[in-house]
């Protein structure tokens, strides 16, 4: 191929992927990811913290234009899944992904749009701007017990005394329990 063949070529793609960049699924995307903290850019990108993303539209940006949307794409459906509208019959393979970080199961081997798994894991659990939502590792589940009643007075004498939450108590008690396993 000549030099200016090359050129030409180039410019082609350039002038694509300039026309992809003003596209409102990858504003749009972008505009979520900025503003929540995923990503960072130096294009002047409005921020869209409370949309609902288009799980097609943000596929499509990242495939055509940005490729660490895709990147981060599992972490944010995973931490916000309120603002993606993520079908499980449509996008197994994202939910596949998703379970897969979430179980910390088969990381070196898997990917997702070529991708490996094991490079999206430090998404997930990263500390965001906002702090109003914790990383996935930091996350309380529900968990229901029962305990004898009195148990539930000692628990609840313990964490009076010592001006913490029940929950604290049963913490503590495991954090050093496990201390003592090692």
């Amino acid at each position: 191929m000549t030099k200016d063949r090359l050129l030409k070529k180039i410019e082609k793609k350039a002038i694509i992927d300039e026309k992809h960049r003003w596209d409102t699924r990858f504003l749009q995307t972008m505009g979520f990811l900025v503003a929540r903290g995923f990503l960072k850019t130096n294009q002047k990108i409005t921020s869209l913290p409370n949309i609902r993303v288009n799980i097609e539209n943000a596929l499509w940006a990242g495939k055509n234009v940005e490729p660490r949307i895709l990147e981060v794409l599992p972490a944010a459906i995973l931490r916000f899944p309120r603002n993606f509208d993520v079908d499980i019959n449509n996008y197994p393979e994202i939910v596949r992904a998703i379970k897969k970080i979430k179980l910390n199961v088969d990381l070196e081997e898997d990917e997702l749009y070529g991708i490996p798994l094991k490079k999206m894991v430090p998404w997930v659990n990263l500390p965001l701007p906002d702090r109003r939502t914790k990383p996935y590792d930091e996350r309380k589940e529900m968990k229901t017990f029962r305990f004898k009643r009195s148990t539930i007075t000692l628990l609840k004498s313990i964490a009076s005394h010592k001006g913490i939450s029940e929950t604290e108590v049963v913490e503590n008690l495991i954090n050093f329990s496990k201390s003592n396993l090692k």
